[in-house]
């Protein structure tokens, strides 16, 4: 449904659920990783019997405030945990530990695509539930394996106003997770998780109305048409004069609407109280300090430089998503931005091929990038074309040599005799009358062309970068 009224602005805001990729979970020492038999990575802390005591898992803390600071985050030196209660069949316990008051990183920021600032509110650390399967005999199965799994929830502020900011926003967030090796946020698997809050309020109003949230999106691509049912849905209630009611609903993929499964949900709801099993967590300043020193490059500073070096946002898109391509391409690049892209273009296509035909990975490639950039600025120079280019590369697959070796094996650093050059280009264009007059008219394209059949005619005895002096010198004089 849409709205066809102008008087309604949305506001958007998004819980993330991240799942850390510890080897154990939050407050037990059992395994867990995803794909496993059902009830396989469980303990008696995991089903909450009773006796039993959690203990922080300190790699999931670690991630956390990884994450909190490469969102601009203040750390908390004392955090503390609390229960979450609501009853549910896959949550054992019947509460959730989770983070109230004083949670592990708060009032952060990011800038997103459009320059806009996004407040994060909290991020905060809790335990996963488990997860129920419904089968078609109508019968609902659990499995508990990942029930105490590592989960970030990152809250943002009500700061986004279309579909494509909060798009936006939620590739900011993947990118930089994925970026820091705290979870592959893979939402097929449950590693990402989205909660979407939405109300509309008058366009000039300070006031914001009355919110609904949609649970558990498993897509971005669902993010976006929640938002937009969302916003036709209320925007039409209220143009008829309607009220809003406050519901927690879930998205309905098949029907492509939201649907309710409870009303009005408020934090009193869940009875929070102090986790009496787990005392404040002091963080110190050192820790806090170490973290922040180990985070790497992210990837809005990447792109931010990648755009600087002629390269355009599709181009930037594929080296970001592979880090391994990018820190090769990287290590190739120096002051002369004019040779980036030829870079760019000899990895993707002529490296990103060789790994694929070898099933290998560019980590076990057996050419540098010091090497790669010997052999493609013998190519930029003119010293050779990009077919003999490829032979060289073919060569230093098999041998091991460096370019400029194998490019002399190969006779390719012979001097070119000169004297006879003008007079055989012009032979080509004699060839080639039709062709020749579009060129000296004015269509350079066609200098490829002539240089193509030079080479040919000639069998490869002037280089590309001689022909190419010829025939502009040659069309100057008409």
């Amino acid at each position: 449904m849409n709205s066809t009224s102008n008087n309604w602005k949305m506001i958007i805001g998004l819980e993330v659920h991240v799942q850390l990729n510890t080897k154990t979970k939050m407050f037990t020492s059992s395994d867990w990783s995803y794909g496993e038999s059902p009830n396989t990575q469980i303990c008696p802390i995991t089903l909450g019997y009773p006796g039993t005591l959690p203990t922080i898992n300190s790699s999931a803390i670690e991630k956390g405030m990884l994450i909190g600071l490469s969102l601009n985050c203040m750390i908390n030196k004392i955090t503390k945990f609390s229960r979450k209660h609501y009853f549910y069949p896959d949550l054992p316990k019947g509460y959730q530990i989770s983070q109230f008051e004083d949670p592990l990183c708060e009032n952060g920021y990011i800038h997103i695509e459009n320059g806009k600032k996004v407040n994060i509110v909290r991020a905060h650390l809790e335990e996963d539930a488990g997860k129920t399967i419904h089968t078609i005999e109508g019968d609902a199965l659990i499995d508990y394996n990942r029930a105490g799994a590592p989960l970030l929830e990152i809250v943002s502020g009500p700061d986004m106003t279309s579909p494509s900011e909060a798009i936006s926003y939620l590739n900011f967030l993947k990118e930089t997770i994925i970026a820091l090796n705290a979870s592959d946020c893979d939402m097929e698997k449950g590693n990402l998780r989205v909660d979407l809050n939405i109300s509309v309020m008058k366009s000039g109003d300070k006031e914001f109305g009355t919110r609904r949230e949609v649970k558990n999106l498993n897509s971005f691509r669902n993010v976006e048409k929640a938002i937009n049912y969302e916003f036709g849905y209320q925007s039409d209630i209220l143009d008829h004069g309607g009220e809003i009611k406050q519901e927690t609903l879930l998205w309905d993929d098949n029907d492509m609407v939201t649907q309710s499964i409870r009303t009005k949900e408020d934090a009193h709801d869940y009875r929070y109280f102090p986790e009496p099993d787990l005392p404040p967590l002091k963080i110190s300043d050192q820790m806090i300090k170490e973290i922040k020193d180990s985070i790497p490059k992210l990837p809005h500073q990447v792109r931010k430089e990648l755009l600087s070096c002629n390269l355009n946002s599709e181009q930037v898109d594929f080296l970001i998503n592979n880090r391994d391509i990018l820190k090769y391409f990287e290590s190739m690049l120096d002051d002369d931005l004019k040779k980036t892209i030829k870079y760019y273009n000899w990895i993707t296509i002529e490296v990103v091929k060789h790994l694929k035909d070898t099933q290998n990975s560019i980590d076990s490639f057996s050419i540098s990038p010091t090497q790669l950039k010997e052999l493609v600025d013998i190519e930029i120079e003119g010293e050779i074309d990009h077919s003999q280019a490829k032979k060289i590369f073919s060569s230093m697959l098999k041998t091991g040599e460096s370019a400029r070796k194998i490019f002399k094996d190969m006779g390719y650093d012979k001097v070119d005799d000169l004297n006879d050059l003008d007079d055989f280009v012009k032979t080509i264009f004699d060839k080639f009358p039709d062709e020749y007059a579009r060129l000296i008219s004015g269509e350079d394209k066609l200098i490829n062309f002539f240089i193509g059949n030079t080479m040919k005619e000639s069998k490869g005895k002037y280089l590309p970068a001689n022909i190419t002096q010829s025939i502009k010198k040659l069309i100057s004089d008409k």
